[in-house]
C-alpha cells in the first residue's frame, strides 16, 4: 500500500514538474515575440506600454510557477528524475 501511495506521489510530482517546464518554456516563446514586437514598435514609433505590461505579467507567471516547484522541492517531496528548471527572461526595457 506504502509503494503505491509513493509511487502515485511520485507520478504527480512528475507531471507537476512537466507542467511547469511546458509552462516556462511556452512563456519563454511569448517573450520572444514580445520582445521581436517591441523593436519593431520602437523601430516604427508607436506605442509599447501594453507590451511591456504583458512582459511585466509573464514574469510575475514564471515566478509563481518557480515558487510552487521550489515549495514542492522544499517539503522533501523527491521523485526519480524530478529535475526542474525554470527559463530566464530577457530584461524587460521601460520605454
Amino acid at each position: 500500500m506504502a509503494q503505491k501511495k509513493r509511487s502515485a506521489e511520485g507520478k504527480c510530482l512528475e507531471n507537476l514538474y512537466r507542467a511547469a517546464d511546458t509552462l516556462s518554456a511556452m512563456l519563454a516563446l511569448e517573450v520572444k515575440e514580445l520582445s521581436a514586437r517591441q523593436k519593431t514598435a520602437r523601430r516604427d514609433g508607436t506605442e509599447t506600454s501594453g507590451i511591456v505590461k504583458a512582459m511585466k505579467e509573464i514574469t510575475a507567471i514564471l515566478k509563481d510557477v518557480a515558487a510552487v516547484t521550489k515549495t514542492v522541492n522544499e517539503q522533501g517531496a523527491e521523485a526519480e528524475g524530478g529535475e526542474c528548471g525554470v527559463v530566464l527572461l530577457p530584461k524587460v526595457e521601460d520605454v
